[in-house]
């Protein structure tokens, strides 16, 4: 009986080896290659230039040499990260600087959640306290862009150029309330109030890494992100910046900066870059079809009419992008950066 049981054993011993052989090779088959860590992220992971404006520090995230100065500005949602893909190129040409807003980034808290001619304020004595040389050629992104158009009103002296991408127009909260099913599909009653709610969370400390409240309040990083970067996430997403963003959503409830959208601006160099669609996250349903399709019209209208302040104003529709171009479609952004430089440097006609 021995040799018998010992031959099963022997076979059985085998069966499992090539059993287990297999388990391994369906597992490393499965399991993704590691993803390189995207470098261009490292230089936002620590402050650049804090700049004091009085008692509080505007962080100015600067590289490059040359000039015009080239100022980035973010949209509602983001700081100077937001520019990792544009802002290394575009430094090989000229100086260029990403501005974060107070609470945003490293940037101080101000005393109270800012408005947005606050903001601009703030931009302005950073950039003349913080020795960055004029002329300036600005590029804003969403509401940034709208604070783009509010600087260069009032300090037209400073600004030479202008790129507007997917801008908000001055007043789009009231624009959006006109559009059939707006409220229905992407009203911001509700995301208001959740800035609100993020911010009580961050009051009680729970808004830390690979919480699924971080994730809900915040967003979701690439899968190429640094790990420094992973690391210093949780601390962007404080008190103050979840009121800020609360704050400054309404400055686009009003017609206090209706004029901005309305300054000429001469011959002065402005792209103006809008996307296909202005909604994309409607959740896909029948009302957010609809805003969809009937908003897109009239969101390039508004940036086509922006383009029109200057005599060489242009616009262009970005394809394939949602509405962070810089992130999706850079390449755009940093074309439309060169186009302007080129204009001034040459005088060329676009």
């Amino acid at each position: 009986m021995r040799p018998t049981l010992t031959l099963r054993g022997a076979l059985a011993a085998l069966a499992t080896a090539l059993l287990l052989s297999v388990a391994d090779l369906v597992i490393a088959q499965q399991t993704p290659a590691p993803v390189a860590e995207d470098q261009r992220m490292l230089p936002y992971v620590q402050p650049g230039q804090l700049v004091d404006i009085g008692g509080r520090h505007i962080n100015m995230q600067c590289a490059g040499a040359g000039g015009p100065t080239v100022i980035l500005m973010a949209g509602l949602f983001s700081w100077s990260l937001v520019w990792y893909k544009t802002q290394p190129v575009i430094a090989q040409n000229t100086r260029v600087c990403a501005f974060d807003r107070a609470s945003y980034g490293f940037s101080d808290p101000a005393s109270q959640p800012q408005i947005i001619s606050e903001v601009v304020e703030d931009l302005h004595q950073a950039l003349h306290t913080g020795s960055i040389p004029r002329p300036y050629v600005l590029v804003g992104h969403s509401l940034g862009g709208l604070e783009a158009r509010v600087y260069a009103q009032r300090w037209p002296e400073d600004v030479v150029g202008m790129v507007l991408v997917d801008t908000s127009p001055a007043g789009e909260g009231l624009i959006d309330e006109t559009q059939p099913d707006f409220d229905e599909a992407a009203g911001r009653e509700s995301g208001i109030a959740f800035y609100l709610h993020c911010a009580s969370l961050a009051e009680q400390g729970v808004l830390k890494e690979s919480s699924s409240q971080l994730t809900d309040c915040s967003a979701t990083l690439p899968s190429d992100t640094p790990a420094a970067m992973k690391k210093v996430w949780p601390q962007f997403f404080t008190a103050h910046y979840f009121q800020a963003k609360a704050s400054l959503l309404w400055g686009l409830y009003n017609h206090k900066y209706d004029s901005a959208d309305h300054h000429r601006l001469g011959a002065m160099p402005l792209v103006v870059l809008s996307i296909e669609h202005p909604f994309g996250d409607t959740g896909g349903t029948p009302a957010g079809e609809r805003l969809d399709r009937a908003y897109g019209k009239v969101w390039n209208a508004l940036h086509a009419d922006l383009a029109r302040l200057s005599s060489r104003g242009v616009h262009r529709v970005i394809k394939q992008s949602g509405h962070n171009i810089q992130l999706d479609q850079p390449q755009a952004v940093i074309d439309a950066v060169d186009e302007v430089l080129r204009l001034l440097h040459t005088g060329a006609k676009p």
